[in-house]
C-alpha cells in the first residue's frame, strides 16, 4: 500500500509539472529536469557479479512555484535504479539574504558534489566513491556498504541558511539544520533513507551544518573563482537511539584559465552493536568509513570536455555479521577514471569513460561507461 501511495504521489507531481508548459512566459511556475541513460560495462566476470553493471536509467523532474516575493515551493521526483521517489519537497522562506529557512523534505547540504549531483551537473559518468548512490562495485551491505554518504542526501527537517559578503570579493554561505537523521540497524541502511515514510525512526533528531567561502574573481582573470567548504553532521541511527554516527568533510574548488580542479574528503565514524556476533573478537565497537577524490577537467574545443579523477574509499573496523569472507578489517578501493563529455547540441550530452579499480580485498579490474542524456 505504501508503494502505491509513492507512485501516486510521483504521478501527481508529473501531472502538475506538465501543465505550466502551456502557460504564459511570466508564469510563477518553473519546470526543469533531466534524463540520462548509462551503460556500465565490466569485462571481468568475477567483478560483474559484485556490481550493478549494464543499463541504468536516471531521470528527474523539478517543479518550482514562486508563491510571493519571499516564499517559494520546490518539489523534485526522480526515477533511478532504486525506483520512483519524491526526492525533495519543501517551502523556502527568504526574507533576507542572511536569513532564510527551508522546511519539509530538504536536500541536506554536505559537500560540494551535492550541488551538481544530477548527471548534467558533472562530467564523469559515475559519482565519487564517497558519494556513490548504488552504481559501485562491491558496494553491497555484505562488503563496503556504499560510500560515506550517498548523494543526493535528502531528509525530513528544516535548514536555516544565509549568504554574507566580506568586502566585494569574498562570499560566505552558511547553514545549520535539524533533520530526522540516518537510519539503520548495526550500520546504515541506505534503502531505508529512500523509502516512505520519511519519518524519524527513533524520535531523536540529527543535526549538522555547512560553511563555504568563495573568492569571486574578475571575469577576465586567469585565476578564477576559488571555494573552500566544510560540512558536519551527527545523530543516532537505530530505533533504540543507542548507536551514533559522526560525519564531517572538507572540499575545495579552483579555476585556473580553462582548468577546473576539485577535491573532497569525507569521513564517518559509525557505532556497531556490541551485542551482535562478529567474526573476530571486538576491540572497538565502531568503524570508520573515509575517502577522497581529486578531479581535473578542461575543454577541448567547443563541444568536448575532458575529465580525470582519482578517488579512493576505505573502511577500517570490524566486518558486519554475514559479510563476505574476503572483507578485512582494513579494506580499501582505489579507482582511476578518465572521461569525455561531448555536447553535440544545446542541452544534449554524451558521456564516455574508462575506469581502473584496485580493491585491496578483491581482484583489480577495468570497466567502461557510455551514456546519453539531456537537460531542460
Amino acid at each position: 500500500m505504501t508503494e502505491i501511495r509513492i507512485r501516486l504521489a510521483v504521478a501527481a507531481l508529473l501531472a502538475v509539472a506538465a501543465a505550466p508548459a502551456a502557460r504564459a512566459k511570466d508564469s510563477n511556475v518553473q519546470v526543469s529536469g533531466s534524463v540520462y541513460v548509462d551503460y556500465w560495462g565490466i569485462p571481468d566476470q568475477t567483478a560483474r557479479t559484485r556490481a550493478p553493471d549494464g543499463i541504468g536509467p536516471e531521470a528527474s523532474l523539478k517543479v518550482g512555484v514562486d508563491i510571493h516575493d519571499d516564499l517559494s515551493f520546490s518539489a523534485k521526483a526522480c526515477a533511478t535504479c532504486h525506483g520512483f521517489e519524491l526526492e525533495h519537497a519543501y517551502l523556502d522562506w527568504q526574507p533576507k539574504s542572511w536569513f532564510n529557512v527551508q522546511f519539509g523534505r530538504i536536500p541536506v547540504p554536505f559537500g560540494e558534489y551535492a550541488q551538481r549531483v544530477d548527471p548534467s551537473g558533472h562530467r564523469t559518468a559515475s559519482a565519487p566513491l564517497i558519494y556513490d548512490m548504488g552504481r559501485m562495485a562491491y558496494g553491497e551491505r555484505t562488503a563496503m556498504n556504499l560510500g560515506v554518504i550517498p548523494q543526493p542526501y535528502t531528509d525530513t527537517g528544516a535548514l536555516l541558511y544565509g549568504v554574507a559578503w566580506l568586502g566585494s570579493k569574498l562570499q560566505v554561505w552558511y547553514g545549520a539544520y535539524a533533520v530526522a537523521g540516518l537510519k539503520g540497524s548495526n550500520d546504515l541502511d541506505w534503502m531505508a533513507m529512500r523509502a516512505s515514510p520519511y519519518t524519524d525512526n527513533n524520535n531523536e533528531p540529527a543535526g549538522g551544518g555547512r560553511m563555504a567561502v568563495t573568492y569571486a574573481s574578475d571575469g577576465d582573470s586567469f585565476i578564477g573563482d576559488i571555494s573552500l567548504g566544510g560540512s558536519f553532521t551527527a545523530g543516532r541511527y537505530d530505533k533504540a537511539a543507542k548507536l551514533a554516527y559522526v560525519m564531517w568533510g572538507a572540499d575545495a574548488t579552483m579555476k585556473l584559465g580553462p582548468f577546473t580542479m576539485r577535491g573532497e574528503y569525507a569521513t564517518r565514524r559509525t557505532d556497531l552493536d556490541p551485542n551482535a556476533t562478529y567474526r573476530y573478537d571486538m576491540i572497538d565497537d565502531w568503524f570508520d568509513k573515509q575517502g577522497w577524490y581529486a578531479e581535473l577537467e578542461h575543454p577541448l574545443g567547443g563541444h568536448l570536455n575532458v575529465v580525470y579523477r582519482y578517488d579512493e574509499l576505505r573502511r577500517n573496523g570490524m566486518p558486519l555479521p554475514g559479510s563476505s569472507a574476503q572483507l578485512s578489517t582494513d579494506s580499501r578501493i582505489v579507482r582511476y577514471t578518465g572521461g569525455l563529455m561531448i555536447t553535440p547540441a544545446q542541452a544534449v550530452y554524451i558521456k564516455a569513460s574508462w575506469e581502473y579499480w584496485q580493491p585491496t580485498d578483491f581482484g583489480a579490474f577495468q570497466s567502461w561507461h557510455v551514456g546519453f542524456g539531456g537537460a531542460f
